[in-house]
């Protein structure tokens, strides 16, 4: 790329609360940093967030108009509790438009749409109750993926995965399969979609998982606004799927009936789930919305919840079997805490309980989740400690990044540098004053605040090690954060656990391959693609012996 430290110069910084970000150089004007954004985001997130040596914040030019790139960590914290700053609408309209491909008619309901993502309206909005989109779907979600609504939908997940994996009637005997991650995403996506869509959908449309795994391949050309007419095989998939969608719509309304719905309340065996019922009874009301428009916004539904959950939780079993004493220390958890007792009938938030699988969950986040998170206040400037993100304007900040952070991160002494997997890296051991996700000088700053355990942590023998987030907050956000934070983190995370404890259960495992290779071209949409297939081979426990 080019010398860029000779085209423009940093503004002069000092400590005062509230100024602008510097400006990072750019060649062209008017085109700025666009061309570098679009085709080597990787590249410059990297040398943007990290352009003293160390995490910073700065502005760049993109077609012109300015981006807030926040990296630091005490400014990325200081937004999440910034209750005025939500996701920005305008990168909404972008998504909708591009990713899924939405009528202007459609879009231009969320660009008049100024009521805000919260129960009481923004002062002076009067946009009407039913066309309260943004409110309408945050709404849903909540209700849905957090708190009592959780629960019904985990313990559907629970169950279609184990009767998909005793489908396949896996023996004691080795069985040799071409690739872990078609098998995560046959297995455990289409389970995570019929635990929201309910198996109705999935069977009135056998192809529906090879065509959302087809849209996600595309996403990255949606991304970039690419026609329809240079790559037109981008654009299949996305249609198949709505037509799909709509399929199962008419084929719902005609057969379901309330008294089918499962007595907690939620789940039913047509539209699988009150999300699902929910949304066709709010969002058909809102302006100029019909079944295309929310076809194609539960499209972004179904590759919103299997997108980065199903290689997470490919990449946490993979790590977790190709490491043979982290397998059995794994196993030994589960034993302590279940016994060899099917896992279907325990209360799947125990598992949430288990410090090292929540750590090496938090540990593939870390390591695999680069994200690009956007916020923007639409009614007055924000000060976000040192710098000031003004009204209207959209900042940008890229998780991965921030999860490359060695200054931040602990590395027990660089045994396990930041860019390596480390399974206990979020586990704090009292007896271990090295141990712990942040680095020891990171400890000894004066604003830290010393993470504390659960009671559940605490035995009568004293502290035993215990699983931490706790001071992460602007290093760590593979969700986001705030109050546009993704809703659907608890069943993602609740996905990831029961997934990988069923199989060290189970199962035994061999990762026949130490080729992990990814691509770059979905940088900023959350995980890489894998370049190689990862071939490996599966087998029945005996539990008995």
């Amino acid at each position: 790329m080019y010398n860029w430290h000779f085209v423009n110069r940093f503004t002069v910084i000092d400590d005062e609360a509230g100024q602008l970000p510097p400006q990072y150089p750019f060649l062209v004007p008017y085109v700025g940093n666009a061309l570098s954004f679009i085709w080597d985001s990787a590249g410059l997130a990297r040398r943007v967030g990290c352009y003293y040596g160390k995490l910073t914040s700065s502005r760049i030019s993109f077609l012109g108009f300015e981006i807030f790139v926040f990296q630091d960590r005490k400014t990325i914290a200081r937004i999440w509790k910034q209750s005025t700053l939500s996701s920005p609408i305008s990168m909404f309209v972008y998504v909708l438009k591009y990713f899924f491909g939405l009528p202007e008619k459609v879009v231009s309901v969320y660009r008049t749409d100024n009521s805000g993502p919260f129960p009481k309206r923004y002062a002076g909005s009067t946009v009407p109750a039913q066309d309260r989109i943004d409110h309408i779907t945050h709404h849903g979600f909540l209700r849905a993926l957090s708190g009592p609504g959780l629960l019904p939908t985990t313990k559907r997940y629970m169950h279609a995965l184990s009767a998909r994996i005793d489908d396949r009637h896996f023996s004691e005997d080795w069985t040799e399969m071409k690739d872990f991650s078609s098998f995560f995403r046959d297995l455990v996506g289409s389970s995570l979609i019929e635990c929201l869509f309910g198996p109705t959908m999935l069977h009135l449309n056998p192809s529906f998982m090879q065509d959302l795994w087809g849209f996600d391949m595309s996403v990255p050309w949606l991304a970039r606004g690419v026609p329809s007419f240079l790559r037109p095989s981008a654009y299949t998939p996305r249609e198949r799927c709505v037509g799909q969608l709509k399929r199962w719509y008419a084929y719902a309304r005609e057969r379901f009936d309330e008294s089918l719905v499962d007595a907690d309340g939620d789940g039913d065996p047509f539209w699988g789930s009150n999300l699902m019922r929910y949304r066709q009874d709010n969002l058909l009301l809102v302006k100029n919305h019909d079944d295309d428009a929310l076809a194609r916004m539960d499209l972004g539904l179904a590759w919103g919840a299997v997108g980065n959950t199903i290689p997470c939780a490919m990449l946490s079993a993979l790590h977790i079997f190709k490491d043979p004493e982290l397998l059995e220390r794994i196993r030994a958890d589960v034993e302590n805490s279940f016994g060899d007792q099917p896992l279907l009938g325990f209360d799947p938030q125990r598992l949430n309980k288990e410090p090292l699988l929540s750590s090496v969950y938090a540990e593939v986040l870390r390591l695999y989740v680069k994200t690009y998170f956007m916020v923007s206040s639409p009614h007055k400037s924000v000060h976000v400690g040192k710098w000031c993100l003004p009204k209207g304007r959209i900042g940008l900040m890229n998780a991965g990044v921030s999860h490359m952070d060695d200054f931040f991160w602990n590395s027990y002494a660089d045994e396990h540098p930041v860019t390596s997997f480390w399974a206990d890296r979020f586990i704090i051991d009292p007896a271990d004053p090295l141990s712990g996700p942040a680095a020891p000088h990171v400890r000894e700053s004066p604003d830290w605040v010393e993470p504390r355990p659960s009671d559940d942590n605490v035995t009568q023998a004293g502290k035993r090690p215990f699983f931490s987030m706790d001071g992460t907050e602007g290093s760590w956000f593979p969700y986001g954060g705030g109050h546009s934070i993704c809703p659907g983190r608890f069943l993602a995370k609740s996905v990831v656990l029961f997934t990988c404890a069923l199989l060290a259960q189970q199962y035994d495992i061999q990762i026949l391959s130490d080729r992990l290779e990814f691509g770059s071209w979905r940088f900023g949409l959350g995980v890489g693609a894998l370049k190689h297939a990862v071939p490996f081979r599966i087998r029945k426990r005996n539990l008995s012996s």
